[in-house]
């Protein structure tokens, strides 16, 4: 544009220069040519409709030549004496072009080359350039106008302090733009496809033993130069981070009855720890209340094509046998069960890292499980209990386990309703007491079922069993009472557990 000015300025100077510097030397011909050559002239100016100065210049240098091959040296020499007096008297007679310094619609001074601003800018962005990568301009832009000379020109220092008044520096920067929505700027372009590579590694770059074969944003991307402020300028790291999580998306959440902290959180998709840690007050929230929740959403998408082959433990099966021939308490392994392995491949798609389909491309077995093959005993040895009971007499209960009228029930009574219920063994054991309580249980057994349970029978009318007795479950071990501190005929039966006693009901069937 600048060339185009000067080129133009210039050419206007010649062409002033040279019709003035014509029409002079015409005058002077129409007085010194010979009748001949002004016939020869007229002649010529008929043939043509309009001559422009070019043309003008070829008439007169052939009457010169005319004039020399006629013999009349002494005219044509005079001719071109003429002829340069009159150019020269033509460039005196018009001012000199200079340029007009513009920045839109303020005249900041006058120049006769514009070389005199194009090295003020070039300096001062030398300056403020510095190590920087991208290429530094001045906004808005500086234009010329041709003039004519009327008065001096501008000082250097004085043309520069106006040009910075105007102006500002900006940067010629590689820009990514979102949808048209989101601008991000870099220094290069270079910058501009390691943030977008960044991108894609951010997504694929932590899935060990997956090959991605092919990574693509879902949103319309498009990178162009454009001039833009020097601190809207983003590094590298600075792009991928904004392109990654650099909006917010915020929800309302209102609080209803039952809502818990994990119910929130897990409809967010965040941990407990998270909502917390963005959200204190969501610890005293009341039905009705409501929840602004923030969180950080990437502003492009990534979609990954991947496939990965994934291998896995096949559970072993358990085969179960049973013989007579061994207690209920023994297990024989006849064969060792062995886990097998198989192979998966899977082809998988994920949206910003989320997986969200999965396709098996097939399965391959790499070694078949081996199936465990046990052997129970059916046989129920006296005294070992199984660690299942019976109820140790058919009736009702009457009293249950823990606190009442008289205090603390350590047992549950049981009333067959008609005062001489049999009392059975509630599980096989070997019978450790048989006797009577002074202290409140009359006649009583117990029996150690040597797994950890003990069983205690009070207030029988009569024992029929002894000390160091073996006893099956089920076995007759006594008859229903009233003896001890008791209020009415029924049995008082306990549990103990590794030695603490229990309510009986639950283990009861």
């Amino acid at each position: 544009m600048l060339m185009r000015i000067r080129q133009r300025g210039s050419f206007l100077l010649i062409q002033n220069f040279i019709r003035e510097g014509l029409r002079q030397v015409r005058r002077t011909l129409d007085h010194i040519l010979s009748p001949e050559l002004a016939i020869m002239e007229r002649k010529l100016a008929k043939k043509r409709i309009v001559q422009p100065i070019w043309n003008q210049q070829k008439l007169l240098w052939q009457k010169l030549r005319y004039s020399y091959y006629s013999r009349q040296k002494r005219i044509a020499h005079t001719l071109v004496a003429v002829l340069m007096t009159s150019f020269i008297m033509a460039g005196a007679a018009f001012p000199r072009v200079v340029y007009q310094v513009r920045v839109e619609d303020a005249t900041i001074g006058t120049v006769r080359s514009t070389a005199v601003v194009e090295q003020i800018v070039k300096d001062y962005l030398s300056e403020k350039k510095g190590d920087a990568p991208y290429q530094l301009v001045i906004d808005p832009a500086v234009s010329y106008y041709p003039i004519r000379q009327k008065s001096s020109l501008t000082s250097v220092e004085q043309l520069k302090t106006e040009l910075l008044q105007h102006v500002t520096v900006k940067a010629q920067a590689s820009v990514i733009r979102v949808a048209d929505k989101v601008s991000i700027a870099l220094a290069t372009s270079a910058d501009v496809n390691q943030v977008l590579d960044n991108v894609k590694m951010f997504y694929t770059g932590n899935n060990k033993g997956i090959e991605t074969l092919q990574a693509q944003f879902t949103d319309e991307l498009t990178v162009r130069r454009e001039v833009v402020e020097l601190s809207n300028i983003k590094t590298i790291s600075e792009a991928t981070s904004l392109m990654v999580s650099g909006s917010e998306k915020r929800q309302v959440v209102t609080i209803a009855a039952g809502d818990t902290l994990w119910d929130i959180a897990m409809s967010q998709s965040i941990s407990v720890d998270e909502l917390l840690a963005k959200n204190p007050e969501a610890a005293y929230l009341q039905p009705g209340d409501q929840l602004v929740i923030t969180q950080a959403e990437p502003i492009v998408g990534v979609v990954t094509n991947e496939t990965t082959r994934e291998e896995s433990v096949i559970p072993y099966e358990t085969e179960t046998r049973y013989s007579d021939n061994l207690y209920v308490t023994d297990v024989q392994e006849l064969v060792a069960g062995q886990n097998g392995l198989k192979a998966e491949e899977f082809a998988i798609v994920r949206q910003n890292g989320e997986e969200v389909s999965r396709v098996s491309l097939g399965l391959n077995i790499i070694q078949e499980p081996v199936t465990r093959v046990i052997v129970k005993g059916t046989q129920i040895p006296y005294g070992v209990g199984t660690g299942t009971f019976i109820w140790p007499m058919w009736g009702n209960v009457t009293a249950g386990y823990g606190w009442y009228e008289y205090g603390y029930h350590r047992g549950i009574d049981i009333a067959s309703g008609y005062g001489r219920g049999t009392v059975m063994a509630a599980d096989s054991g070997v019978v450790t007491d048989a006797g009577y309580d002074y202290f409140g249980l009359g006649y009583f057994v117990t029996i150690n079922h040597n797994n950890g349970y003990v069983t205690r029978y009070g207030h029988l009318s009569s024992i029929l069993v002894s000390y160091g007795q073996a006893v099956r479950q089920g076995d007759a071990i006594g008859i229903e009472g009233n003896t001890g501190y008791s209020f009415g005929t029924h049995l008082h039966f306990e549990i103990h557990v590794n030695g603490a006693r229990v309510n009986p009901y639950y283990y009861l069937p």
